[in-house]
This record gives structure tokens, sequence and C-alpha cells, in this order.
């Protein structure tokens, strides 16, 4: 979540750039490439390498089965995140990184690993309601900044804990894109989103956009410390993907990390009962934009780097 941030990490930091090598792009390696991926599915099915731990964006994308078909549409079909009931039990909706340093809740994440020894990637995507449920606009810099640091001091225990199940684990860091609060929170149906929005006093997009990008760059020195630990970020790809809600600006029109000052588009927006809209959760369609910018940024490197250890 990032008063005006340092975005220079948007094109993935330079210790991913540091710790991901490229692919070579020829006929042969592709050629070897799709063989093996045919050999693995007839030989042995699908691989469950991917646990998805965190909040509702989380268990969104897990009950949407975002991660799958991306997988599947890039040529690696035989892979796949845990499906089962310990993958159920990490991905909460509303739950906060306050909630997993719980020893209890905690035990959860260590059991799905322990339990699923083909696992070797988490992905985790927690801090956001540690954000919105807490940071208001007439809170000081110190509020601010301590509130921030709890935040990271509580990824960083849930980081500890995943790594310290097995040496060869990564993390990929996944965290949110723009909220809608301007066409949210009107009439009976607007109830919850305008409590939310109330409770934080009513910020402006710009408001809450540069927040909530500061609190991601503060998130994000996880990763930079940490070999282990990626990031790749996603705000803006509503807007990138779909334009403005206004139409001034069209699919493409808006770069990446987009404007602050503008909201998430309404039609990117999660529809629930068929018509009632949310203020900070996307459609299955949204996050399919953002898991295959997870693909292009990282799982393409990590799950190349699986094969290339069969020609070493």
């Amino acid at each position: 979540m990032a008063v005006q941030a340092d975005l220079s990490w948007i094109n993935c930091n330079s210790k991913n750039n540091y710790k991901i090598e490229k692919r070579e792009n020829t006929v042969m390696k592709n050629a070897l490439l799709s063989s093996l991926l045919l050999w693995s599915v007839v030989a042995f099915g699908q691989t469950a390498k991917v646990l998805i731990v965190g909040d509702s964006w989380a268990q969104q994308q897990y009950s949407d089965g975002i991660h799958d078909a991306v997988f599947d549409v890039n040529g690696y079909p035989d892979i796949s995140i845990l499906d089962n009931a310990d993958a159920a039990a990490v991905a909460i909706d509303g739950t906060t990184a306050e909630d997993w340093v719980d020893p209890v809740e905690l035990q959860k994440i260590t059991d799905a690993l322990v339990n699923n020894p083909s696992v070797d990637t988490v992905q985790l995507t927690l801090g956001g309601n540690d954000f919105l449920n807490n940071w208001h606009t007439d809170m000081t810099l110190m509020e601010t900044d301590a509130l921030k640091a709890g935040i990271v001091a509580d990824l960083q225990v849930i980081v500890d804990a995943i790594l310290a199940v097995d040496s060869q684990i990564e993390i990929i860091m996944s965290f949110y894109d723009y909220p809608n609060f301007e066409e949210t929170t009107s009439g009976f149906f607007g109830e919850t989103c305008a409590t939310l929005h109330n409770g934080m006093l009513n910020p402006t997009p710009s408001e809450i956009n540069n927040m909530a990008l500061e609190f991601t760059d503060a998130f994000v020195e996880i990763s930079n410390q940490n070999i282990k630990v990626f990031h790749v970020p996603h705000w803006g790809r509503m807007q990138n993907a779909y334009g403005s809600s206004d139409g001034s600006f069209g699919p493409g029109d808006i770069p990446l990390p987009g404007y602050t000052e503008l909201t998430s588009p309404l039609v990117a927006m999660r529809t629930h009962f068929g018509f009632v809209k949310d203020c900070f959760h996307l459609e299955p369609a949204g996050y399919d934009i953002l898991v295959q910018a997870l693909f292009e940024d990282y799982f393409l490197y990590r799950f190349d780097t699986v094969y290339k250890s069969h020609f070493e």
C-alpha cells in the first residue's frame, strides 16, 4: 500500500533482477521444455507447488482458481496451487497480518507446508486489512510510522516462519491495487464500504492511494533484505487495463503504477449478488491480470529454474 513514494520498484527491484535469470529463448529450449512438460503431465499429473497465504485477496484468488488457469495458458499445466483443507485454512477473508502471528494461526501455515512437501513457493498477500482497519487521515506522522512498523514486524514473523520450514522455499509477496470508494459507498448496499471509508475519515483517492503506496514500500523492504523473498507490484494495473471510470482514459492509456488521484475503475471491482459493487476487491478478470503479472515477473523464472535442473 506508497505521500509520494519512490516507485522505482514498479519494474521489479534490482535485487529481483539479480536473483532471477532470464531464460534462453531458442527453438531447441522450447522443444525440450514442451517435451518435458508433456512427459511430466502424463507420468505424474499436476504437482502442487504454490501455497497461497493471506486475506480476502488471497482467498478470492484461491477460490476463483486464477493461478491454475494462468499456469495452464502459459504452458505449465502440470503445476498447480495447493488445493485442499490445509490450503483453505491459510487463505481467510478478513484476516490481518496481526491475526497470523498468533502461534495457533502461524502453525496452520507451517502445517500446510510440512504436510505438503511438494510446495516450494508461498504467495503471501497480507497487510491490506491492517492498513484499512487502522489508518485514518488524522493520524500524526509518528502514529502512521508506528502502524507501518507494526505491520512490517508482523509480516516479518510470518516470513521467518515460512522460510524456517525448508531452505528451498521462496516467498512471492503480492499485494493490492487502488480501491474505489468514490462509486461504491452510496445507498443501502454501499453501507459496508461507506462505513470503512468513514472510519478512515473519508480520504480522497489521492490521500488513500499515496498512503497505500507508502505502506507497501515499507512491506517490500522485507523482500529487499532477503534473497528468498520476492515482490511483484500491482498498483495501477486496473487503470492500465480498463482506463478510468469516467472514460477520459481508455485501456492502455494509464501507465503503471497508475494515477494516484484516480480510483481503480468500477468495471474492475468485484460484483456481489449480481449488482453490488465492491470498494476494494476485484472481479476474477482483474485477479487474472494480477496473477498473469506474477507469472511474467516471477513464476515463469521460478518454474523454469526447476526444469533447468533436469538438464544440468
